[in-house]
């Protein structure tokens, strides 16, 4: 499962919908029960996830699915490449 569906999976469950009703491109403040502590719970959920650390400001900076991919997918780059030289 590639990091977009991982993030619209977590977003549905949370909020009791479908994967299929959130779109990569929703604005996630636009989804029905969408609040701060959905957006937490979603970190918490990526977070287990993909074995990194998300800084909370994160999911209310980015309005989209895609963005918040895109950010996760930054920052396990990030943890890899700093693995790897270590």
């Amino acid at each position: 499962m590639d990091t977009e569906n991982s993030v619209r999976h977590f977003v549905a469950h949370r909020l009791g919908i479908s994967d299929e009703e959130v779109a990569v491109d929703v604005d996630l403040r636009s989804l029905p029960r969408f609040d701060s502590i959905h957006a937490l719970q979603i970190v918490l959920d990526v977070e287990e996830h993909f074995d990194i650390e998300v800084e909370d400001h994160v999911v209310f900076e980015v309005r989209t699915v895609r963005e918040f991919a895109a950010v996760i997918d930054q920052i396990v780059t990030v943890e890899a490449d700093s693995a790897v030289s270590s």
